[in-house]
């Protein structure tokens, strides 16, 4: 998980250095509430499962052989202005053009990259209940932020087992009852 998030930060960097941030350490992965020099953030606040056709099924990797099903998650990222920053402190208008910056790298932003699945970028609605108790929840007042979802990300499984192959069988069948008409 921590390849996808460094990939969406070097994405957002991409963007917005030098347009609106001045280098590259003012845009971390880290959570609100940071007491550290950065002036824009990416936190993952939420992971859950993504099962599009049901449970997952074992992989066959040989004859006698199945490696347990991957997992694919959602993940879910908060973009955010840290109003904290030490030195310059940081405006109103200052967090509107960081979030109007990030909101538009995000919309133009093609799929993401990983071990050769792609990964989509979309912007999640929450409710503003739901806003507002994330944001309790890291003992922070609401602020405005973008929440994003980054979705499949496949966490791959390392546990292998081993499936002797049938090498025989035997079927025996009586029929029940035996009445005529």
């Amino acid at each position: 998980m921590l390849g996808i998030g460094n990939l969406l930060l070097e994405r957002l960097r991409g963007e917005m250095v030098p347009s609106v941030l001045n280098q590259e350490d003012d845009l971390k992965l880290t959570h609100p509430g940071a007491e550290t020099d950065y002036r824009f953030g990416v936190f993952l606040h939420d992971i859950e499962e993504v099962r599009p056709y049901g449970p997952p099924s074992a992989a066959r990797v040989s004859a006698d052989t199945r490696r347990h099903p991957d997992r694919l998650l959602a993940l879910h990222f908060l973009l955010f202005a840290n109003r904290k920053v030490p030195f310059d402190s940081m405006s109103a208008l200052d967090e509107m053009v960081l979030l109007e910056a990030a909101m538009r790298a995000v919309h133009s932003m093609e799929p993401l990259e990983l071990d050769g699945q792609e990964v989509k970028v979309t912007f999640h609605e929450l409710a503003r209940n739901e806003k507002t108790a994330l944001w309790q929840s890291l003992s922070s007042p609401l602020q405005p932020a973008a929440y994003l979802t980054l979705e499949p990300v496949r966490i791959p499984s390392t546990r292998i087992r081993r499936t002797p192959p049938v090498r025989e069988f035997q079927l025996s069948a009586k029929r029940k009852g035996g009445g005529g008409a």
